[in-house]
């Protein structure tokens, strides 16, 4: 969500939280522009939960052409994020050269400036930073798999020599 800033002084800080839609029959978590009926079950109710504001980049783009809101921030990163609570968010990825973006980079939500408007106002919004302190989290592979059924190598391949 982008407010000027006008609109964060009179709505205040809890206007820009991240947050996401959990629907109250099934328990999926939907993004937060999803408001009004769950995708998964159908249901119409959908109460708002606020993210922890941490997650992976699982891909992304360069923007080296933006639109006329945008210009002077060129070259700049736009990814979906996918947060710990498993949420796929779309968002900028700033702090960092879009030379030295890897998919798998662990980010953290900050706000920041999002543009300057058309008359002077000044727009912030949800951006990503890479995180310097990323918690330590198993792949999800291996924590589904218990460990007694884990390979030290690879199968062999049907129709192989081995």
């Amino acid at each position: 969500m982008t407010v000027s800033a006008i609109e964060f002084s009179r709505l205040g800080p809890p206007k820009l939280v991240l947050s996401a839609m959990r629907c109250t029959n099934c328990k999926t978590l939907h993004p937060s522009w999803e408001r009004y009926t769950c995708g998964v079950c159908g249901h119409r109710e959908l109460v708002e939960e606020r993210m922890g504001g941490r997650g992976e980049l699982v891909n992304y783009t360069v923007v080296y052409y933006p639109p006329r809101d945008f210009l002077g921030q060129e070259p700049y990163v736009v990814g979906h994020i996918e947060l710990d609570e498993g949420v796929l968010v779309p968002a900028p990825v700033v702090g960092v050269a879009p030379d030295d973006v890897e998919v798998g980079t662990r980010v953290r939500s900050t706000l920041r400036r999002m543009k300057l408007g058309h008359e002077g106002d000044v727009y912030y919004s949800q951006k990503f930073v890479v995180d310097d302190d990323p918690p330590k989290r198993r792949s999800r592979a291996k924590a589904a798999e218990p460990a007694a059924t884990r390979r030290s190598s690879p199968r062999p391949r049907r129709g192989s020599a081995r």
